[in-house]
């Protein structure tokens, strides 16, 4: 019997007293956030707009992961797309030279609401896709009334998509994406307005949009970045949502500490009478009573009457009156708590860790770290912002390039060599390309100065990789020294 009871693991048992309650259910991936995605979202939406460490969290990443945008490095696959190097390297120049036109155009016709250019496209999803939604979506317009290039960006609150008219997930429709039999996206339901707006009647919030994914030629609509943690996820989780029951804690217990303290330093004066009525009701006897009170009651009256007529002011010190025979008393807490700084510190650790930053960028507080400790945290924080951005590339920026591609190549813009492939037989091969990003940054710059041109004297880098590591393109860093 005690064999049976047992359990191989025991993370698995139940005779342990903090195991034996704890019964979760069984969710999938996206059952797990179906039913509490809005809940959470609303939570996290408020913290960011509430609480300055979550909205530092939140720009951190942004900065650290767009920063001032993106600059581009085309790689079409020349050897799969029948071009030599120096020819790809032509044309990646001349499609470089476009894209510049298109995401730095000073009337914003690259965005769909004509309020930012490209960077401000990026930093604007990146703040859904790293922020309280842990999503992005976007959707691609044709705009036949600008004046240069027709793609258009419009970028999409995530709350917007939604199953049309509260329906119930089924086998091809979850959580407002229609979806095939392996699972990949075909199409969205976005409502006309957001279900927090508020307009006159409000018409559009029961009104549904079905956009499908991409064209039939595979020119995408709808851009969507997000990243699964688990196997059928159809809708992406924030990384916040683990910490947000520390962020409410540690935001509380912060509010707590500080009306304590508040409270602690208001100084109060109070006037005591010397008079006991007490000692009065024992000389006068029992039958004095009645007369001890009314006496009592026309003292205290004329006693409060004379301090309302003539009161006592003290700059920033409030007085009071007691009644005849009271003392006030006093606690006298220490605030703020011995503990205070060490919890919160504890929780924002937890909460640095959680959303991939240190503990130093989320604080900017760098007074207890060394050259050794910082640069370990900087390189270990860099590989996992390197990721995120890859990631994000790919799913966001990579799908409007593509876009963008097929657009020019339409037009004629790019005078191929005769024996290239054309970019409709094999738009993968022509969509090759590095995104530069914002620098690492340098914490002993002359070191890893001298450190990075022995890597490039010893063939173990590049020009390329040292420039773009430090959000530059060494292109135009070549061209500005041959000038």
């Amino acid at each position: 019997n005690r064999l049976m009871a047992s359990t191989a693991y025991q993370g698995a048992g139940y005779d342990n007293p903090s195991l034996a309650k704890w019964r979760p259910r069984t969710w999938s991936g996206h059952s797990a956030l179906r039913w509490d995605r809005e809940s959470l979202v609303n939570r996290l939406n408020d913290v960011a707009r509430n609480d300055g460490w979550a909205s530092a969290g939140v720009t951190r990443l942004v900065d650290n992961i767009i920063g001032s945008g993106w600059i581009l490095s085309a790689k079409p696959n020349y050897a799969s797309l029948n071009l030599s190097y120096d020819e790809a390297e032509e044309v990646a120049d001349r499609i470089e030279a476009l894209w510049r036109d298109y995401t730095q155009d000073v009337d914003m016709w690259c965005d769909a609401e004509r309020s930012k250019n490209m960077a401000g496209i990026l930093g604007l999803a990146a703040r859904h896709r790293f922020g309280a939604d842990g999503e992005a979506m976007a959707i691609l317009i044709w705009r036949d009334d600008a004046p240069g290039f027709q793609t258009a960006v419009q970028v999409v609150d995530p709350g917007r998509c939604s199953n049309p008219m509260g329906r119930m997930d089924d086998k091809t429709l979850r959580d407002g994406v229609e979806i095939d039999d392996y699972g990949a996206a075909v199409a969205y339901h976005f409502r006309r307005a957001h279900p927090g707006d508020v307009f006159m009647g409000m018409p559009n919030q029961w009104q549904w949009d079905r956009v499908e994914r991409e064209t039939e030629w595979g020119r995408p609509i709808v851009v969507h970045a997000f990243e699964a943690a688990r196997a059928g996820m159809t809708r992406g989780a924030s990384n916040w949502a683990p910490v947000i029951r520390s962020i409410k804690q540690a935001t509380d217990y912060e509010d707590f500490e500080s009306q304590a303290a508040l409270l602690n330093a208001v100084m109060a004066a109070f006037i005591e009478t010397p008079f006991d009525p007490d000692e009065l009701m024992d000389s006068l006897g029992a039958d004095g009573t009645s007369a001890v009170g009314s006496m009592y009651g026309a003292m205290a009256e004329a006693q409060q009457a004379y301090y309302d007529a003539a009161p006592i002011n003290l700059p920033g010190v409030r007085v009071n009156t007691l009644q005849p025979g009271e003392t006030a008393k006093f606690t006298r807490p220490e605030h703020p708590n011995a503990n205070f700084e060490a919890f919160v510190n504890a929780a924002l650790r937890k909460i640095a860790s959680a959303v991939g930053l240190s503990y130093e960028q989320l604080t900017m507080d760098w007074s207890k770290v060394n050259y050794s400790s910082a640069r370990a945290a900087l390189l270990e924080v860099w590989k996992g912002l390197t990721s995120r951005k890859n990631n994000f590339a790919a799913q966001f920026m990579g799908r409007i390039y593509r876009a963008f591609l097929e657009e020019i190549f339409d037009k004629g813009l790019i005078a191929l060599p005769a024996n290239a492939v054309p970019f409709d037989q094999n738009p993968a091969a022509w969509c090759h390309a590095e995104w530069i990003g914002p620098g690492r940054g340098w914490i002993d710059p002359q070191r890893e100065a001298q450190a990075a041109g022995l890597r490039i004297a010893s063939n173990l880098s590049t020009l390329q990789q040292e420039s773009a590591e430090q959000g530059r393109d060494w292109k135009v860093n070549a061209l500005q020294k041959k000038r």
